[in-house]
């Protein structure tokens, strides 16, 4: 009996296939294999590799992603124990190729993660490519991953019509899903599709996505923890009255996740504030939230406890956990003091009032104090700008973290 066509993990990952790969040994060992024509070139760093004994011995050698613990879908494929999953359904024209698709999702943890730690690799993989069907939330998860890493793909089955046929499917289909349903993955696929937007234009696109949002992660409570005393103030008043829309986190990944979303949505807050003269949709008085852990802590699932937000309500803020902070925890605190600079440079002075002048002289030394402070209790691995220029394989491994904590600094 003839072996059924079945995805290849090259064009998956796009890995270089081995220098003795000829058209022969895919006829011998992979029936039905991917033309030499449509071998896309290779991606470095994707986590996979494939050797030629591997590959003539028709196993194709998959080393796996330590942090990825769920098999991958192409593993099954070649046992036979799954050809696609249900929820890829062959009729299904919203989405790319099955194997596609599943690259699509490696890329975006190579090029979005860095830049938007929202999503768990392993808790992500497993709910878009495991064995049970996909929900409605998990479709639209997965549309704004491929709206936002199309332009990563190399893939030459991606034409310039394809690819703007997924991404104007994928957006669509986010926008219209999170208008209608309000829940913390249609709120992590908004945040997703709004970094693409507002990096991609100016003005109404991304603050009509920022307004949705910013509102949306109030109403369900995702501003402040769930134990914090602005849940239940000690006096009864209107206040009281807020919703408690969402679920207690069934485990430490998912509160993680819930608070790395909410500081994301933070972060694009200020940044589509900062330079204009409006108001930030997210208030400070709405906020209670500790700071997210470091990013190696929250991959391998180890749950630790981090120092609170600075706000002009919180008064042990000041607890230092050190070692639990990574470069988003750092982020957030240096973007904490750009959105106080920002409110100090938009009040008025009137200079031939010398107690006006003195208020707003003793205004800004207390800014340039903390913002030297904060540069000064930086750890010695972010605290260096030269580290993000330094280095023989700067252009390959530069750290995203230093960037933005250094671009923030020098802003």
């Amino acid at each position: 009996m003839q072996t059924p066509h079945i995805p290849r993990p090259e064009t998956a990952l796009f890995i270089q296939k081995p220098a003795n790969f000829h058209a022969q040994a895919i006829q011998q060992n992979f029936s039905g294999g991917i033309p030499e024509a449509r071998q896309p070139p290779a991606v470095p760093g994707n986590g996979y590799h494939v050797t030629s004994e591997e590959v003539q011995s028709g196993l194709g050698g998959l080393q796996r992603d330590p942090y990825a613990t769920v098999a991958s879908p192409f593993e099954r494929d070649r046992f036979g124990t799954q050809s696609m999953p249900g929820a890829f359904a062959q009729g299904d024209h919203d989405f790319p190729p099955y194997d596609l698709l599943y690259g699509l999702v490696d890329l975006f943890f190579k090029h979005i993660y860095p830049w938007c730690p929202i999503l768990h690799r392993q808790t992500t993989l497993n709910a878009l490519f495991g064995e049970s069907t996909l929900d409605e939330a998990d479709r639209i998860l997965l549309h704004a991953i491929v709206a936002t890493t199309l332009r990563f793909s190399v893939d030459q089955r991606l034409t310039q019509e394809k690819r703007a046929r997924y991404h104007q499917t994928s957006k669509e289909k986010v926008l219209l899903y999170s208008i209608e349903n309000s829940s913390v993955k249609s709120l992590q696929a908004l945040v997703i599709l709004s970094l693409d937007v507002v990096g991609c234009s100016n003005g109404p696109p991304g603050w009509n996505l920022l307004a949705l949002i910013t509102r949306s992660v109030v109403q369900l409570g995702l501003s402040m923890e769930i134990y914090s005393p602005m849940v239940s103030p000690q006096y009864a008043s209107i206040y009281t009255l807020r919703a408690v829309v969402l679920s207690e986190p069934k485990d430490w990944i998912e509160e993680e996740s819930r608070r790395r979303l909410f500081w994301m949505i933070y972060v694009l807050d200020r940044y589509a504030t900062v330079a204009t003269a409006f108001e930030f949709a997210l208030d400070e008085k709405e906020i209670d939230r500790r700071l997210p852990c470091r990013d190696d802590l929250f991959t391998r699932n180890a749950p630790v406890e981090t120092r609170w937000f600075h706000t002009s309500s919180r008064s042990d803020y000041s607890m230092n956990r050190p070692e639990n902070l990574g470069s988003f925890s750092y982020y957030v605190e240096i973007l904490g003091i750009l959105s106080r600079i920002h409110n100090f440079l938009k009040k008025p002075v009137d200079i031939t009032s010398l107690a006006d002048v003195e208020k707003w002289q003793s205004e800004y030394r207390e800014l340039d104090n903390a913002i030297e402070q904060w540069k000064y209790n930086l750890p010695p691995e972010y605290g260096n700008s030269a580290h993000v220029f330094s280095g023989p394989a700067m252009s390959k491994n530069l750290n995203s973290g230093l960037v933005m904590l250094h671009a923030a600094f020098h802003t």
